[in-house]
């Protein structure tokens, strides 16, 4: 009788077991093939979203950066009924280089999705357009010009016809003249892939009058490679997620147990990041040992959390984490190649002047040694005005200042303070002391990451930089500490709180638009900034008179300026200037503006 009980028991026993782990097993299975598919959709969606973005904000900056005078030269000589002569004529003139170069630049931002970029305007015929000028027709003939196969249909000439039948999209971008991307794919058979399409309006310089439109077809090669890997990654967690319910059916068989539950409690706590909580183990038996297991699993965590934490705080000494905060990234271990994003901020770059002669008397170590304990002093001061580091080059420095630029004014002048002070101590201890040059300059630019799998860096590109970095080579030339732009002066909130001065017009290299640009004297000794503050209504007319072209009335005041400012650079350069102008004289246009050579 003891025997047949102790049977029942048994079956019944493994009958429930049986049947609760294929409740959990069935239901694990379920979920995670369900998981398994909206994940595939979502990162399917999104990663269609993205190429959108991108597709729309490669057509808008084709759109934006094409030179607009020669582009408007190239349309005006579009017509249907150009000879093969006259294309060719085109083909190679200067304003056609120009845009393919502009348009490849782009391309070349990732060659591996854009497809194409090109740009067409429309005709009187609602489904024809005529192209203007196609990225890849001058790479094409100068491939076959080097004897490559590059059959006459891969090569879109200029004028000629685009039919828009089958292009709904762009038919409507043409038609609203604004920028519009297709909302599902095309298959490409020439690549065997995906695209999709942007169009974008190319406005005149009037903002008004719709010269063309620029397009741009990309791949879904990265895409494809990313779900391709999220498939295999889904078999790879369906099958452990099979096997982990398998498991996880068999130990909730055992779930019935006080013990069990406790130890629940206290993995739902140390999941809330409560890594000092820990199971009391009250029995040898399955709960307790696994309740040890648990405690031992928690201090491996616990110890890997806090080196983790210490290798993430050391990470951000070499990647800024405001850096991470723009690309909006939790940390270095977020970021991926080609994460960016644009935004306007203040730049400043700061470099020591004379520091390869400086450099030439000291040791290595001695080297290091004096650039640590100035960066040392210099760093801190930029923090402390909402800015922050984006890369050391050498001797220069490199901040950015995301919120506004009195930040980075204020950043610079306490910079030059905290520079007196250093040169105080280099004085005591014998050494000669240092001056540095700073350059202001407020714009928008593209802060991501460049470089390759193995190897890439946070950057930060755009012409806003390039003129600030050039804008502190000319402190060199004015022998002032601190020159800013007059866009970054017209965006400070109360530019009467600075002692400012206008120092000249100039034409810096690798640009066409003269750039005013102005000291910022708040750091000079005392007396000299009193001096240049009295002095300031007599060099604004001295300056009239210079630009006015009245050298001689401005040498006048200049002069008189040197007795007030006997060490003023600026003051000397006009005077010198004056000199030149009154013995050679000037060109008929000439406006003031002075070139400047130097990077």
């Amino acid at each position: 009788m003891g025997d047949s009980s102790a049977g029942v028991s048994a079956r019944g026993s493994l009958s429930l077991r049986v049947k609760i782990i294929l409740a959990f097993f069935i239901i694990s299975s379920f979920v995670s093939v369900a998981l398994s598919v909206i994940t595939f959709r979502i990162l399917s969606d999104s990663l269609f979203t993205g190429l959108q973005d991108r597709v729309r904000n490669l057509s808008e900056l084709g759109s934006l950066t094409l030179d607009r005078a020669a582009f408007r030269r190239l349309v005006e000589q579009v017509s249907g009924d150009l000879t093969a002569e006259q294309v060719a004529a085109v083909e190679t003139s200067e304003d056609f280089r120009l845009v393919s170069d502009q348009l490849n630049r782009i391309r070349e931002t990732d060659e591996e999705v854009v497809g194409y970029i090109y740009t067409f305007i429309p005709t009187e015929e609602e489904n024809m357009a005529l192209f203007v000028v196609d990225a890849d027709l001058l790479p094409g003939l100068e491939a076959r010009a080097s004897g490559e196969e590059v059959p006459e249909e891969d090569l879109t000439h200029f004028a000629s016809e685009f039919d828009l039948s089958e292009f709904p999209v762009a038919r409507a971008a043409l038609r609203e003249a604004r920028t519009m991307v297709e909302t599902e794919y095309t298959y490409d058979e020439a690549y065997d892939v995906n695209s999709l399409s942007g169009y974008s309006p190319i406005f005149d310089t009037d903002g008004m009058t719709l010269l063309a439109m620029t397009g741009v077809d990309l791949f879904d090669t990265d895409a494809r490679i990313i779900l391709r890997r999220t498939t295999t990654l889904s078999f790879v967690v369906s099958g452990a997620a099979l096997l982990l319910s398998m498991g996880t059916s068999i130990f909730f068989g055992y779930l019935f147990t006080r013990g069990i539950i406790q130890l629940d409690q206290v993995v739902r706590s140390f999941g809330e990041r409560n890594l000092e909580v820990r199971v009391k183990v009250h029995s040898k038996d399955e709960v307790g040992r696994l309740g040890a297991s648990f405690n031992q699993m928690a201090d491996i965590i616990q110890r890997y959390s806090r080196e983790l934490e210490a290798l993430l705080n050391a990470y951000g000494r070499f990647v800024p984490h405001n850096f991470l905060r723009f690309l909006h990234k939790q940390s270095v271990l977020d970021v991926k190649l080609g994460d960016q994003v644009e935004e306007e901020m203040t730049i400043l770059f700061s470099d020591i002047r004379s520091f390869t002669r400086l450099s030439e008397s000291m040791s290595p170590q001695e080297n290091f040694n004096f650039l640590n304990s100035y960066l040392s002093r210099v760093g801190p001061e930029i923090r402390s005005h909402d800015g922050f580091i984006d890369k050391y080059i050498g001797d220069a420095i490199m901040a950015l200042f995301p919120k506004r630029p009195d930040d980075a004014v204020r950043a610079a002048i306490a910079i030059r303070h905290k520079l007196l002070e250093y040169n105080g101590h280099r004085h005591s201890s014998g050494y000669a002391p240092i001056e540095v040059g700073i350059g202001l300059n407020t714009g928008r630019l593209m802060l991501g990451t460049i470089g390759e799998q193995e190897r890439m860096d946070g950057s930060v590109i755009s012409d806003a930089v390039n003129l600030c970095s050039r804008l502190e080579s000319l402190s060199k030339v004015y022998g002032q500490t601190i020159l800013i732009t007059g866009h970054t002066l017209s965006k400070l909130e109360n530019r009467r709180a600075y002692h400012l001065r206008f120092v000249d017009r100039v034409l810096v290299r690798g640009r066409t638009v003269s750039v005013p640009v102005y000291e910022v004297f708040d750091a000079d000794p005392p007396q000299i900034l009193e001096a240049k503050e009295k002095a300031r209504k007599k060099w604004s007319e001295a300056l009239d008179h210079y630009y006015a072209g009245r050298f001689k009335n401005a040498y006048v005041l200049l002069k008189e300026l040197k007795e007030m400012l006997p060490d003023d650079p600026v003051i000397t350069l006009f005077l010198r200037r004056c000199v030149h102008n009154i013995r050679n004289g000037v060109p008929e246009n000439w406006q003031g503006v002075e070139i400047i050579d130097s990077k």
